[in-house]
C-alpha cells in the first residue's frame, strides 16, 4: 500500500445504538417484525426510530402514540404520549426517542388521509362542467386514521454483585419453601445452590396454603406461611424477615430471587371468600352456570348413593366404567331433565301469545317485514321467524325454560301468516312452528349430553384405571367422588342466598383458547365437563377492570406489591389462563415498585401467535421451555437449536448498521452520533429447563443417567437455563407439591452429591458464555453436539453429550468431530452411572429427601489431534474411553492464527483509503457491467455457481446479494456456499482493483486494503469466510458510498436514502471505457455517460445525444458534477452538423444525425447549466473545436480538417436556430445497410423546418424514419415491417415544440440582457427576432394542440373531430401525414408542460394532468400509449418472432410499455400547475397550507414504488421501462440514465415546495 494506515484502538464504550423500524406504507408494523425485543448490551445506550416514506398512505401528519413515558413520567399503560414524525427529510420521516426504562410498551400511528374509497380514478372529465378530481383532492379535508396497536419489549437490567447479568446467563433453580424448612435455616441451603453455580432461585409460593396444603392453592395471598417461622409473627414482621433473607441471598450467595404469582384462583377454604363470595363465579353473578351446577350436585349425590343404586363402588376395568356410565345416564341425566334449559316452553308460549292476540288486535307486522317474509321459504323462512320471535340475544343456561319468545311480536307475525285469521288457527300454526324450533334445541341438548357423558367416562377411566392417578384403587364415595366437583359451596358469614355461595372451581381445558374465559356466559365448558378441575381452587371472577370487582383487584394488588418489593422477578403461574387484563394491571403495579422486574411464565397455548399476545402485552421476558418434553436425542437437539442463538459463522450484525445520529429531543435536540441498525423480528426469549418442578424426573421418563447429558445440552443453549432442586441430587421421581412433606437434605458439600461437581462447572460455563451467541447443534445417533462461539473473539466451547434415553446402547456410531482451522483444549468430561446394587435412601423414614445412589465418574480427557487435508488444518476430537450413555465432555476452542480483533481491523481505515478516489475511480470500484469491464481490463463479471453472473464487477455486484443475505442470515445462499468452497471471490475483488490502478492509481491503495484483510480472512476456517467477506465488502461499500456522496455537493444529495440512491446512479452511469469516450482520443480515466446498463455500455451505443442531455440535469447538475456536465455539453457541441446534435456520438468518430430532438435537449441542458452551475453564462463564450469545420461536410476524425475550426457555445446555439429556421434537408452520411440494416432507403433522408407562416413550430420527419425518442424501427420480415417505424411522429412533436419554446424564451431573455450576440434568425431573407418567433409559438400552441372537451369547440382549435380518440388532452403531434397519429395520447405532453409551462392554458393543463394520471400513469413509469388506442400493446418482447405487425420483434417498444423517465416530467408538471393553481386561489392561510401540503404528498406518493424498486434492484437503479402495470421486462435496461436523472431533477424542484410546506407547517399550531 502506498500509504499505510495504522489500525486505531478499539473504543472501550460501545456506540450509541439507534434501532430502526421501517413501517409499512399504511403505518403498520411489518409482519416479520410482529415481535420486537429491543436488543441490549451492557453499558450501551440506545434509542428506537420509526421510519416511514413520505408519500406513503400514513405520512400526512404522521404521529406516533406510545405509552412509553416520553416525558419521563411514571409509566401508565393507558396514557399515550404523542410524538410527531419529523419533516426534515426529502423522502422519509422519522420519529425517535431514547430507551431508558424496561417494560412492555405499545404504539400506534395516527395520520391524516386524503384517500376515499369512492375516488374516481378513471378519465372522469368529459365536459367543461365536470369537476376535476385532481384539483378536488388538493382541497379535500383530511380524514383522521390510526393503525392497530403494536408492541415492543425492553428487557430489565439485572445485576449481580455489581455486574450485569444478561438473560442468557441466568442459571435458575426452583425450590419449594416448605421443603427448605424454617426461614432462619435457609442460608446453608442457599449456599449449596450458589456453590452449584446457580445465580437465580425460583421460590414456589410461600403464602399460607389452603386446605389441600398445595402451595398453589393459597389460603391468604397477603400472609406468608406460618411454617416458615419458629414462632407466631405479625404479617409485617414476616415480610421483613423474608426481605432480609433475600438480601443475604443476593449479597452473600450472589443469587437473585424469583417467586410464583398465583392470580388465577384461591383456595376453596380461603377465609375471605366467606365475606366476598362475589370474588368467584357464583350462580348470582354467573347464572349461566346453573345447569352445570345442578349436574355437578347430581353427580355428587350419585357418588354418595352408588351402592343403593346397585352399582359397585370399585372400578377395575373398562367394562366397570361402561356400567357406571349407564348408571349416570339413568340416575343422573334422566331425572335432571336438563333439556328444560334448552327448549321453549310451548304451552306457556301459547298462553302468552294468546293473551297478546287479544290485547293487541290492531298491531300489525311492519310492511318491510311482511315483504321479507313473503319472499322467504323453507329453512330461511323458519330462521327469519325464529329471529323475529326470539331476537338475537344470546341464550344463557340460567333457568329452565329460559328461552322465551316475544308474545307481542309473535302475535303480529301470526296475524300476517294466519290463513283463516282466527286465533285458534294462528296458535295451531305457532305450536307447529315452536315444535320445529325446539327440534333443533333438543338436538343441541342431545349432543351436549353425549359430550358430557363422554368426558365423564374418560375422566373416570383415567382416574380409576391409571396407576399414577391419586384415585387409583379407591372406592367411589364422598371422599373419592366419581369425578371431582366443579363447584365449591362456601359457608358465608352473612345469611345470603344460596346462589351466591356456589362457586366454580378452577381448572384447565385441553386444547382450549386461553384468551377465552371458560367460565364466561359464552362457554358451556362446565356443563360439558370439559374443565379438568382443580378441586381445591376456586376460580376468581375479576371481570376486565378494577371497577368490575374492586375488592378483589385491590386484594391482589397488595399481594403483588408485597412480592415485587421482596423479589427480583415473578413466575406467572398458569399464565395462559390468567385474565390478560388483570395480569397487565398487576404487572404494571409491580413494575412501579420494581422497574427491573424479571418476568417468566409458562404458556401452554399451543400457538406461537397466541404466545406472542401474552408476551407482548404482559412483557414476559422469558418463556419456560421444557427439555423433558423431548422423546429422543433428535428431538433434544431440535429443542436446543430452537431456543436461542445464531448459526456459527453468522453474518456480522455490524453489517446491518451504518454511522448516523440520534436527535435527543428530551435534552434540547442534542445530536448523538452512533450506529443506526434495523430492528429484527425475533422469537420470545426462552428459559430452557432441564426439568421443572412439574416434570417427571429423568429416572421416570428416560433413565437416571440421562440427567447429565440432558442438563449439559440445556446449559449449552443460548438462552436462560433452569432446573429444579433435586434434579442435581437425582431424585427418583417427581415430588408431589401437595402430599410431600419431607425436606431437602442439608448438603455439606453439594459437589459430592449426584451431579454436583459436573453441574457446578456446567452452570458457571453457562454464565461465562452468555455472549457466545453463535451456536451449532449436531445430532448423530444418540449423541448431541453443541458448539457455542463468541461472534467477535471466536472463542468457543464445544460439548458432546451421549444421551441415555431408555434402550440406548452402550456404544453407537459417532464420527469424531473435525474442527477446521481450530485448536481445542479439554475442559472436563464426566459420566453418570447408577450405583449398582444400591437402593435409594428415600425409602427411609428420616423426613429427608434423598436422590438415587449414583457415581459421577470423571473421564479421561478426549483425544485431541491435529491433521491436515485438502481443506486445511483441523483438530479431531476422539471420545474418551467409556463415553457411554450418560456422558458429557466439554472442550474450549479457538481459531488458529486468528486475529482476535479481526472485526475491528476490517472495519477500520476504509474511509482513509478511499479519501482520494475520484468519481471515475469510484465508478470502477463500485460498478462496471460486464461489457465495460471487458472493454477496459479484459475481464468480465464474476459468475457464482448456482447463482449466475453478478450484475456488476464492482462491489455493488456483491452487495446486491449481501443486502439480502445479511439481514436474513442466509448462510445457505449460493454465494455463501461458494465462499466456503474457496477464495476465488476474494482474489477477484482485489485483482480487478489492481488492474484498474493503471487507470486510477489511487485504486491501488484500496486493492492493498483488501489484500491486507483477505490475508487475515484466508486464515479463518472456510465456514467463517462468508461472515468476514460480508463484513469486509460492506465496510468498503459504505466507505465508497460516503466518498462518492461527498464529491457530489448538490442541494439534495445526502438528504435521504432515495436521493442518495439516485445520486449513486450518477457514479454508475459515468465511467471510463476505451471504446467510447467523448472525443476520438480521450485520455485514460475520462468518463462518458452510458445511456443505460447493461445494453448501452460500450462503443457507439454508449453515448446517445438525447439520453445524455435528458439525464444531464439530474445526474450531473443536481449532483454538482459541473465539470463533467460541461465536458458532455462541449463534446456533443463540437460535433454539431447540419444544425443538429448527434443521436449517437461514437466518440466523435462517426456520429449519427438521425434525431430531431437531441438538439433541443442539448439546448435545454445548456440553459440549465448556465442557470445552475457556478460558471453561469460564461459558458456561452467558451470556444469549441469543431469536429466538422463547416458544419455540413463529413471529414474523418483523424484528418487535418477535423477540429480545425473553433466556435463559441453561443455560435453553436445560433447555428442551430438558424439552420432550423432556414430548413434542414440532408441524406445521412454513409447511408445504407452498413449504417442501419433495418432502415429503408427513404429513411436516411432527414428533413426539418419551421412554418413561420402559421405556427412557428419546428416540424420534420417522415413515415420512414423516427427522429424522436420513440424510435423503434421495424425489423421483422415475417410480419412485413422491416424498415417501417412504429412511431414516426412526423410533424411538430409536442415535446420538441416545448423545448423549442424554452430555448426561444431563454434567448429572448439573453438578448434583453445583452449577453447573446444574435438578435434572431433569417428566414426567406427576412429577420425574425427571437421575440417574434417566441410570440408566434406562444400564440399558436393552444390552438393547434389542445383537444377540447366539447366537440362544439373543435373548430376553434383546428381539430379533426373524426379522428379524436380522447378529449381534454393535448395532441402528441401536429401536422403528421397520418392524421389520427396527431391525436394519440402519450406522456410527451408533460415534457412540454415542464420546460415551457407558459404555452399551456392552466385550466386545460390541469384537466390534461388528471387524464394523464388516470390513463397513462402506471406503478413505476408512464404508459407510452393510451390503452384505448387500437395499437396499444403493453408488453415489450424484442424476441417475439410472430407475424403480428403490432408486436413482432418488439415493434411495440413505445406503444404501451411503461417508460420511467417521463414519470419525472409528469411530476414536475403537476408541481408547476397545481402549485400555480393553489397559489392563485384566494384562500385562507390554513387552506393554502393544506393544499400545498397535499400537492407535496401526492407528488411523493407517485414515487413510493420507485423508492421500493431502487432499493431492491439488482443493478441499484431504475429501469428503462416495465411491461403492463409495472411487470418486469427482460429486454429493458436494468438501470437507465434518464430514469434516475429526471427524478433527481424533479426532487430538486420539489425541494422548493418542501421548504414552503415546512415553513407553513411550522407556523401552524399543533392539533
Amino acid at each position: 500500500m502506498s500509504t499505510r494506515y495504522s489500525t486505531p484502538d478499539q473504543p472501550d464504550i460501545p456506540p450509541f445504538m439507534v434501532w430502526n423500524l421501517d413501517l409499512n406504507e399504511d403505518g403498520t408494523t411489518p409482519h416479520d417484525k410482529s415481535f420486537i425485543r429491543i436488543p441490549s448490551a451492557p453499558n450501551q445506550s440506545c434509542a428506537i426510530r420509526f421510519r416511514i416514506l413520505i408519500g406513503s398512505t400514513a405520512s400526512i401528519d404522521a404521529t406516533l402514540h406510545t405509552n412509553y413515558p416520553l416525558d419521563g413520567s411514571d409509566y401508565q399503560r393507558t396514557k399515550f404520549h404523542a410524538k410527531r414524525f419529523n419533516f426534515n427529510n426529502q423522502t422519509e420521516q422519522i420519529c425517535e426517542f431514547r430507551i431508558e426504562q424496561p417494560g412492555p410498551y405499545q404504539y400506534y400511528l395516527s395520520y391524516k388521509s386524503i384517500d376515499d374509497d369512492n375516488d374516481d380514478k378513471s378519465d372522469a372529465i368529459s365536459c367543461a362542467n365536470d369537476r376535476n378530481p385532481t384539483v378536488e383532492r388538493i382541497y379535500r379535508a383530511f380524514k383522521s386514521k390510526r393503525t392497530p396497536t403494536a408492541y415492543f419489549l425492553v428487557d430489565p437490567h439485572l445485576e449481580l454483585g455489581g455486574q450485569p447479568l444478561p438473560l442468557d446467563g441466568i442459571a435458575l433453580q426452583s425450590v419449594s419453601p416448605k421443603w427448605l424448612g424454617l426461614l432462619k435455616d435457609w442460608s446453608p441451603q442457599l449456599a449449596a445452590s450458589s456453590k452449584l453455580g446457580y445465580n437465580m432461585v425460583h421460590f414456589i409460593p410461600m403464602q399460607q396454603r389452603g386446605g389441600s396444603d398445595s402451595p398453589y392453592s393459597l389460603y391468604n395471598q397477603l400472609e406468608l406461611s406460618d411454617d416458615l417461622f419458629d414462632m407466631p409473627l405479625e404479617r409485617s414482621e414476616k415480610e421483613v424477615r423474608l426481605r432480609e433473607t433475600l438480601l443475604e441471598m443476593n449479597h452473600r450467595h450472589k443469587m437473585l430471587g424469583v417467586t410464583d404469582m398465583v392470580w388465577n384462583h384461591t383456595a376453596y377454604n380461603s377465609d375471605w371468600l366467606r365475606d366476598h363470595p362475589e370474588a368467584g363465579f357464583n350462580l348470582e353473578n354467573s347464572p349461566h352456570l346453573r345447569s352445570a351446577y345442578e349436574l355437578d350436585a347430581a353427580l355428587t349425590q350419585f357418588s354418595r348413593y352408588l351402592s343403593d343404586l346397585g352399582l359397585d363402588r370399585m372400578v377395575h376395568s373398562v367394562a366397570d366404567v361402561d356400567r357406571l356410565m349407564d348408571g349416570v345416564a339413568t340416575h343422573v341425566f334422566e331425572p335432571l331433565r336438563l333439556w328444560q334449559f334448552y327448549v321453549i316452553d310451548v304451552e306457556a308460549a301459547l298462553v302468552s301469545v294468546g293473551d297478546a292476540w287479544d290485547a293487541a288486535a290492531t298491531k300489525q307486522l311492519a310492511v318491510e317485514d311482511r315483504d321479507t317474509l313473503a319472499q322467504l321459504s323453507g329453512d330461511a323462512r323458519t330462521e327469519w321467524q325464529r329471529m323475529y320471535m326470539l331476537g338475537d340475544r344470546a341464550h344463557a343456561m340460567s333457568t329452565r325454560f329460559g328461552r322465551t319468545i316475544d308474545a307481542g311480536r309473535t302475535a303480529a307475525m301470526l296475524r300476517a301468516l294466519s290463513s283463516d285469521g282466527t286465533k285458534d288457527g294462528a296458535l295451531a300454526q305457532l305450536r307447529a312452528l315452536l315444535d320445529l324450533l325446539n327440534l333443533a334445541y333438543y338436538r343441541e341438548y342431545d349432543a351436549d349430553v353425549a359430550t358430557a357423558q363422554k368426558n365423564i367416562g374418560e375422566r373416570v377411566k383415567y382416574e380409576r384405571l391409571d396407576s399414577g392417578s391419586w384415585k387409583f384403587g379407591k372406592p367411589i364415595d364422598d371422599d373419592y367422588k366419581i369425578v371431582d366437583p366443579l363447584f365449591t359451596t362456601v359457608d358465608t358469614r352473612d345469611d345470603v342466598d344460596d346462589d351466591r355461595r356456589h362457586l366454580a372451581n378452577n381448572g384447565w381445558i385441553w386444547g382450549g383458547n386461553p384468551l377465552d374465559n371458560f367460565a364466561g356466559a359464552q362457554s358451556k365448558a362446565y356443563l360439558l365437563r370439559e374443565v379438568i378441575v382443580w378441586g381445591d381452587c376456586v376460580k376468581l371472577n375479576y371481570g376486565t377492570q378494577p371497577a368490575d370487582n374492586p375488592w378483589l383487584w385491590e386484594h391482589m394488588r397488595q399481594y403483588t406489591l408485597g412480592m415485587a418489593r421482596a423479589f427480583h422477578g415473578f413466575r406467572i403461574d398458569n399464565c395462559h389462563s390468567t385474565p390478560i387484563e388483570l395480569a397487565e394491571y398487576l404487572l404494571d403495579e409491580a413494575r412501579r415498585t420494581n422497574p427491573n422486574l424479571y418476568v417468566i411464565a409458562e404458556l401452554f397455548t399451543g400457538s406461537e401467535s397466541t404466545d406472542r399476545v401474552f408476551v407482548q402485552r404482559l412483557g414476559i421476558n422469558s418463556l419456560i421451555r421444557e427439555a423433558m418434553q423431548a422423546w429422543d436425542a433428535h428431538e433434544m437437539s431440535r429443542l436446543a437449536h430452537r431456543h436461542g442463538g445464531r448459526p456459527i459463522g453468522s453474518l456480522a450484525l455490524d453489517c446491518l448498521g451504518e454511522p448516523g445520529f440520534f436527535t435527543d429531543d428530551a435534552h434540547g435536540g442534542t445530536r448523538i452520533d452512533g450506529i443506526v441498525a434495523p430492528l429484527s423480528g425475533s422469537l420470545p426469549h426462552a428459559m430452557f429447563f432441564d426439568c421443572t418442578h412439574d416434570n417427571e424426573t429423568p429416572a421416570q421418563k428416560r433413565t437416571m443417567e440421562d440427567a447429565l447429558p440432558n442438563t449439559a445440552i440445556v446449559a449449552m443453549t443460548a438462552c436462560a437455563s433452569g432446573s429444579t432442586r433435586g434434579y442435581d441430587e437425582l431424585y427418583p421421581r417427581l415430588l408431589n407439591v401437595v402430599h410431600e412433606h419431607r425436606r431437602y437434605a442439608a448438603l455439606d458439600d453439594p459437589l459430592k452429591v449426584g451431579l454436583g461437581a459436573a453441574k457446578a462447572q456446567i452452570n458457571r460455563l453457562h454464565r461465562e458464555i452468555a455472549a457466545f451467541q453463535e451456536v451449532h447443534v449436531h445430532h448423530e445417533s444418540d449423541y448431541v453436539t453443541v458448539h457455542r462461539v463468541h461472534p467477535v473473539t471466536r472463542e468457543g466451547v464445544l460439548m458432546v453429550a451421549h444421551c441415555a434415553f431408555r434402550g440406548t446402547p452402550e456404544t453407537a456410531s459417532f464420527e469424531n468431530p473435525r474442527l477446521y482451522g481450530t485448536a481445542a483444549t479439554a475442559e472436563f468430561a464426566y459420566r453418570l452411572r447408577s450405583a449398582e446394587g444400591a437402593k435409594p435412601d428415600s425409602s427411609s423414614d428420616d423426613g429427608i429427601l434423598h436422590g438415587l445412589p449414583s457415581i459421577l465418574e470423571e473421564l479421561d480427557a478426549p483425544g485431541i489431534s491435529k491433521h491436515t487435508d485438502s481443506r486445511g488444518m483441523y483438530t479431531e476430537l476422539q471420545l474418551p474411553r467409556n463415553f457411554g450413555p450418560g456422558s458429557v465432555l466439554v472442550v474450549r476452542t479457538r481459531l488458529v492464527d486468528f486475529k482476535p480483533n479481526l472485526d475491528w481491523k476490517i472495519r477500520t481505515c476504509a474511509d482513509e483509503v478511499v479519501a482520494k478516489l475520484s468519481l471515475g475511480a469510484l465508478n470502477a470500484a463500485l460498478f462496471r457491467c460486464d461489457a465495460e469491464e471487458r472493454d477496459v481490463i479484459g475481464d468480465g463479471v464474476y459468475n457464482v455457481p448456482g447463482l449466475g453472473a453478478l450484475s456488476y464487477c464492482g462491489i455493488q455486484g456483491w452487495i446486491t446479494h449481501l443486502e439480502h443475505i445479511i439481514p436474513n442470515n442466509d448462510l445457505g445462499h449460493p454465494l455463501c456456499g461458494h465462499l466456503r468452497q474457496g477464495n476465488w471471490a476474494l482474489d477477484f475483488v482485489s485483482k480487478r482493483l489492481h488492474k484498474y490502478a493503471r487507470v486510477y492509481p489511487q485504486l491501488g491503495d484500496l486493492a492493498e486494503w483488501f489484500d491486507e484483510r483477505w490475508a487475515l480472512v484466508k486464515r479463518v476456517p472456510n465456514f467463517m469466510v462468508p461472515r468476514y467477506f460480508a463484513l469486509t465488502m460492506h465496510t468498503a461499500f459504505r466507505a465508497l458510498v460516503r466518498r462518492a456522496l461527498s464529491l457530489m455537493p448538490g442541494d439534495i444529495v445526502g438528504r435521504s436514502r432515495f436521493t442518495n440512491q439516485l445520486a449513486l446512479t450518477s457514479v454508475q452511469m459515468m465511467g471510463y471505457v476505451n471504446s467510447a469516450g467523448l472525443r476520438p482520443t480521450s485520455s485514460a480515466g475520462d468518463c462518458s455517460m452510458s445511456a443505460g446498463l447493461p445494453h448501452f455500455s460500450t462503443h457507439h451505443m454508449r453515448c446517445w445525444g438525447r439520453d445524455v442531455f435528458i439525464a444531464l440535469e439530474g445526474l450531473l447538475l443536481v449532483t454538482g458534477r459541473f465539470d463533467e456536465a460541461r465536458d458532455h455539453i462541449l463534446a456533443f457541441g463540437s460535433t454539431l452538423k447540419h444544425g443538429l446534435i448527434p443521436n449517437l456520438l461514437d466518440s466523435g468518430r462517426f456520429p449519427r444525425y438521425n434525431a430531431r430532438d437531441a438538439t433541443w435537449f442539448w439546448l435545454q441542458a445548456v440553459q440549465s447549466y448556465c442557470v445552475l452551475s457556478p460558471e453561469g453564462l460564461k459558458l456561452l463564450d467558451t470556444p469549441v473545436e469543431r469536429r466538422f469545420p463547416d458544419g455540413e461536410a463529413f471529414v474523418h476524425w483523424d484528418s487535418d480538417a477535423a477540429y480545425s475550426k473553433t466556435s463559441t457555445v453561443a455560435d453553436l446555439i445560433q447555428e442551430i436556430m438558424q439552420r432550423h429556421a432556414q430548413g434542414i434537408s440532408f441524406r445521412e452520411w454513409n447511408a445504407g445497410s452498413a449504417l442501419d440494416s433495418q432502415m429503408r432507403d427513404e429513411g436516411f433522408n432527414v428533413s426539418i423546418g419551421v412554418d413561420f407562416a402559421s405556427t412557428g413550430f419546428v416540424s420534420g420527419g417522415s413515415q420512414w424514419n423516427c427522429g424522436t425518442w420513440m424510435d423503434k424501427m421495424g425489423s421483422s420480415d415475417k410480419a412485413g415491417i422491416r424498415g417501417v417505424p412504429a412511431t414516426p411522429r412526423d410533424g411538430a412533436d409536442i415535446e420538441i415544440v416545448g423545448l423549442q419554446k424554452s430555448a426561444l424564451r431563454w434567448l429572448v431573455e439573453l438578448c434583453h440582457q445583452d449577453v447573446f450576440p444574435h438578435e434572431g434568425v433569417a428566414a426567406n431573407g427576412t429577420l425574425i427576432t427571437y421575440a417574434q418567433w417566441d410570440q408566434l409559438v406562444q400564440d399558436s400552441f393552444e390552438k393547434h394542440f389542445w383537444v377540447p372537451l366539447n366537440p362544439s369547440d373543435d373548430a376553434e382549435y383546428h381539430v379533426d373531430s373524426a379522428v379524436v380518440n380522447r378529449r381534454g388532452i393535448y395532441r402528441d403531434t401536429y401536422g403528421s401525414l397520418t392524421a389520427w397519429a396527431d391525436y394519440q395520447f402519450r406522456p410527451n405532453i408533460s415534457i412540454a408542460m415542464t420546460v415551457a409551462p407558459e404555452l399551456f392554458d392552466p385550466e386545460h393543463a390541469v384537466i390534461c394532468l388528471h387524464k394523464i394520471s388516470s390513463v397513462l400513469a402506471a406503478p413505476l413509469g408512464m404508459r407510452t400509449l393510451d390503452p384505448r388506442d387500437m395499437r396499444y400493446r403493453p408488453n415489450y418482447d424484442n424476441s417475439n418472432d410472430s407475424s403480428d405487425p403490432l408486436v413482432a420483434q418488439g415493434i411495440n417498444y413505445h406503444q404501451g410499455p411503461e417508460w420511467l423517465w417521463p414519470t419525472a416530467y409528469y411530476l414536475r408538471a403537476r408541481l408547476l400547475f397545481l402549485h400555480k393553481a393553489v397559489s392563485q386561489r384566494q384562500a385562507a392561510s390554513a387552506e393554502l397550507t393544506h393544499a400545498l401540503r397535499t400537492v407535496y404528498h401526492e407528488l411523493h406518493a407517485n414515487m413510493v414504488n420507485l423508492k421500493h424498486h431502487i432499493s431492491s434492484s439488482s443493478f441499484a437503479g431504475l429501469p428503462e421501462l416495465t411491461n403492463h402495470d409495472g411487470s418486469y421486462c427482460r429486454d429493458s435496461c436494468e438501470t437507465q440514465a434518464w430514469s434516475s436523472g429526471c427524478l433527481l431533477m424533479a426532487l430538486h424542484e420539489m425541494a422548493k415546495l418542501e421548504l414552503i410546506v415546512h415553513e407553513a407547517l411550522a407556523l401552524q399550531p399543533a392539533d
